[in-house]
Protein backbone atom coordinates (compact mmCIF):
# COMPACT_ATOMS: atom_id res chain seq x y z
CA UNK A 1 0.00 0.00 0.00
CA UNK A 2 1.70 3.27 -0.99
CA UNK A 3 1.78 6.01 1.92
CA UNK A 4 1.68 9.51 0.55
CA UNK A 5 3.87 12.30 2.56
CA UNK A 6 3.04 15.75 2.49
CA UNK A 7 5.30 17.94 4.24
CA UNK A 8 4.08 19.86 7.26
CA UNK A 9 5.32 23.15 6.17
CA UNK A 10 7.09 24.93 3.34
CA UNK A 11 10.74 25.54 4.73
CA UNK A 12 12.37 26.46 1.15
CA UNK A 13 14.47 29.75 1.54
CA UNK A 14 13.53 32.86 0.01
CA UNK A 15 16.78 33.23 -2.25
CA UNK A 16 16.86 32.04 -5.34
CA UNK A 17 20.52 31.52 -5.45
CA UNK A 18 20.17 29.86 -2.32
CA UNK A 19 17.67 27.51 -3.09
CA UNK A 20 19.95 26.96 -5.79
CA UNK A 21 22.81 25.73 -3.58
CA UNK A 22 20.68 23.76 -1.51
CA UNK A 23 19.22 21.95 -4.50
CA UNK A 24 22.89 20.99 -5.64
CA UNK A 25 23.89 20.14 -2.18
CA UNK A 26 20.85 17.74 -2.17
CA UNK A 27 21.33 16.27 -5.47
CA UNK A 28 25.30 15.57 -4.51
CA UNK A 29 24.11 13.69 -1.42
CA UNK A 30 21.20 11.81 -2.94
CA UNK A 31 23.97 10.81 -5.44
CA UNK A 32 26.39 9.36 -3.07
CA UNK A 33 24.07 7.34 -1.70
CA UNK A 34 24.97 4.49 -3.63
CA UNK A 35 28.57 4.68 -2.14
CA UNK A 36 26.81 4.14 1.20
CA UNK A 37 26.92 0.78 1.33
CA UNK A 38 30.39 0.49 1.26
CA UNK A 39 32.19 -0.10 4.61
CA UNK A 40 32.32 3.06 6.55
CA UNK A 41 30.22 5.13 4.90
CA UNK A 42 26.48 5.75 6.83
CA UNK A 43 23.25 5.27 4.68
CA UNK A 44 21.30 7.14 6.84
CA UNK A 45 23.05 10.44 7.21
CA UNK A 46 23.23 10.72 3.35
CA UNK A 47 19.32 10.14 3.41
CA UNK A 48 18.40 12.51 6.09
CA UNK A 49 20.59 15.21 4.42
CA UNK A 50 19.47 15.17 0.96
CA UNK A 51 15.42 15.04 2.64
CA UNK A 52 16.88 18.44 4.65
CA UNK A 53 18.63 20.45 1.36
CA UNK A 54 15.58 19.55 -0.30
CA UNK A 55 13.29 21.01 2.34
CA UNK A 56 15.41 24.18 1.76
CA UNK A 57 15.54 24.39 -2.03
CA UNK A 58 12.43 22.09 -3.65
CA UNK A 59 9.32 21.00 -2.59
CA UNK A 60 9.01 18.32 -5.70
CA UNK A 61 12.09 16.70 -4.58
CA UNK A 62 11.22 16.57 -0.84
CA UNK A 63 7.70 15.38 -1.53
CA UNK A 64 9.28 12.56 -4.16
CA UNK A 65 11.94 11.64 -1.12
CA UNK A 66 9.12 11.58 1.51
CA UNK A 67 7.41 9.63 -0.76
CA UNK A 68 9.72 6.56 -2.04
CA UNK A 69 9.24 3.76 -0.68
CA UNK A 70 13.01 3.46 0.97
CA UNK A 71 13.86 6.79 1.60
CA UNK A 72 10.16 7.91 3.07
CA UNK A 73 10.43 5.12 5.62
CA UNK A 74 13.85 6.36 7.36
CA UNK A 75 12.54 9.71 6.88
CA UNK A 76 9.60 9.36 8.35
CA UNK A 77 11.08 6.86 11.25
CA UNK A 78 13.39 9.54 12.28
CA UNK A 79 10.39 12.23 12.42
CA UNK A 80 8.27 10.40 14.67
CA UNK A 81 11.17 8.45 17.24
CA UNK A 82 14.42 9.80 16.16
CA UNK A 83 17.39 7.84 17.12
CA UNK A 84 18.35 4.58 18.75
CA UNK A 85 21.41 5.05 21.07
CA UNK A 86 23.21 2.34 18.50
CA UNK A 87 22.62 4.70 16.20
CA UNK A 88 24.06 7.67 17.93
CA UNK A 89 26.92 5.81 19.02
CA UNK A 90 27.32 4.63 15.30
CA UNK A 91 27.36 8.10 13.98
CA UNK A 92 29.87 9.23 17.11
CA UNK A 93 32.78 6.76 16.07
CA UNK A 94 32.16 7.92 12.31
CA UNK A 95 32.29 10.87 13.17
CA UNK A 96 35.21 10.81 15.59
CA UNK A 97 37.42 8.71 13.61
CA UNK A 98 36.90 10.55 10.00
CA UNK A 99 37.48 13.69 11.65
CA UNK A 100 40.74 12.10 13.41
CA UNK A 101 41.94 10.47 10.79
CA UNK A 102 41.26 14.06 8.89
CA UNK A 103 43.39 15.55 11.29
CA UNK A 104 46.28 13.73 11.44
CA UNK A 105 47.10 12.86 7.87
CA UNK A 106 45.13 15.52 5.87
CA UNK A 107 45.71 18.63 7.31
CA UNK A 108 48.95 20.43 8.83
CA UNK A 109 47.51 23.51 9.84
CA UNK A 110 46.83 24.02 13.64
CA UNK A 111 43.87 26.27 12.69
CA UNK A 112 42.33 23.87 10.59
CA UNK A 113 42.71 21.28 12.80
CA UNK A 114 41.22 23.32 15.94
CA UNK A 115 38.26 23.70 13.73
CA UNK A 116 37.57 19.99 13.09
CA UNK A 117 38.45 19.36 16.90
CA UNK A 118 34.97 22.03 17.23
CA UNK A 119 32.91 20.72 14.46
CA UNK A 120 33.26 17.65 15.44
CA UNK A 121 32.39 18.68 19.28
CA UNK A 122 29.09 20.39 17.40
CA UNK A 123 28.52 17.28 15.24
CA UNK A 124 28.35 14.75 18.45
CA UNK A 125 26.27 17.55 20.43
CA UNK A 126 24.10 17.52 17.90
CA UNK A 127 23.64 13.75 17.33
CA UNK A 128 22.97 13.60 21.35
CA UNK A 129 20.63 16.22 21.26
CA UNK A 130 18.26 14.23 18.54
CA UNK A 131 15.18 12.42 20.56
CA UNK A 132 16.51 8.94 21.60
CA UNK A 133 14.05 6.11 20.00
CA UNK A 134 13.50 3.04 23.14
CA UNK A 135 13.00 -0.07 20.65
CA UNK A 136 11.16 -1.88 22.74
CA UNK A 137 11.99 -6.16 22.48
Amino acid sequence: MAHTVEPKTDRRVRSRLLRGVFLVLGLITLGLIPLSYLPGIPTFDLIILSAFFFSLSSERMHNWMLNHRYFGRVIRGYRDHGLTMRMKWTATVAIVSSLTLSGVFLVDIVWIRILLVLVGIYAVWFVFSRPTWRVEG
